[in-house]
């Protein structure tokens, strides 16, 4: 996975020169020249770069480093919206990409993670046209811990919604919790009655990062027959991560 990701994203950069009009676009904030990567020398080249549409139109572009995307990538359509952006890092999609229909408006939403060299899709969320959430097709959640949390014991919470309708579902929080220089640990804290809420621990004073899973079991009755049928059982992890910063409650 992470060969391929790397290959489709280095590709989308090589072009033979040609006779190009120079290209200003903005980037950022900030107005950049692109430059049109020669295919022999992609490996090579640091700069903002891009390619065209046959017609001259820009198709794409990031700040890359060694032939690398490195920054923000845009992907553009050919009336010069932008189709979809994002941060690229070590040759995979990174954090909250955006994705737009041609004339602009808002489509889609969704968090990207590398995981074990592949890539993951966390979080997405989808709208229509008037910009609102099509809360039947999303999957995603808003997580609710406070910025500064005390030594011991704290609750959280969050918000979750769930596009996976099966049999039976079973939902719960794994966290990682260190309650000693010794002793960490993974505490599992089951989600009932659309009560969303969870322990984390605060060790000692200072910046700590809570690490966690959110957990959908699900269970699903498949008719492999007239009369029979068959069970399966699967997860579907949400990952997160947030620092914080402990306070002694003593001070």
């Amino acid at each position: 996975m992470k060969r391929l990701t790397y290959i489709l994203l280095t590709l989308v950069f090589i072009s033979c020169k040609s006779e190009k009009k120079d290209i200003f676009q903005e980037y950022n904030g900030e107005m950049v020249k692109v430059e049109f990567i020669d295919s022999k020398a992609d490996s090579l080249f640091t700069g903002f770069g891009g390619v065209t549409y046959e017609n001259g139109k820009l198709k794409s572009l990031s700040y890359v480093k060694n032939g690398v995307p490195a920054d923000t990538l845009f992907y553009y359509y050919e009336n010069g919206k932008i189709k979809e952006k994002g941060l690229v890092e070590n040759g995979f999609q990174k954090g909250w990409w955006i994705y737009n229909r041609e004339d602009g408006s808002l489509k889609e939403k969704s968090e990207w993670l590398t995981l074990k060299d592949s890539l993951y899709k966390n979080q997405s969320i989808y709208f229509d046209q008037n910009g609102e959430v099509k809360y039947k097709n999303s999957s995603f959640f808003n997580l609710k811990i406070p910025d500064t949390i005390q030594v011991g014991k704290n609750i959280a919470s969050f918000n979750y919604n769930s596009n996976i309708d099966v049999y039976k579902k079973l939902m719960y929080v794994v966290i990682e919790n260190k309650y000693s220089e010794s002793e960490t640990k993974l505490d599992t804290f089951g989600i009932e009655n659309d009560d969303y809420r969870f322990g984390i621990f605060g060790y000692e004073k200072g910046k700590q990062n809570i690490k966690g899973q959110i957990v959908e079991e699900l269970y699903e009755i498949k008719n492999i027959g007239n009369d029979s049928a068959i069970g399966t059982v699967s997860n579907h992890k949400k990952y997160f991560e947030k620092e914080v910063y402990v306070s002694d409650k003593n001070n």
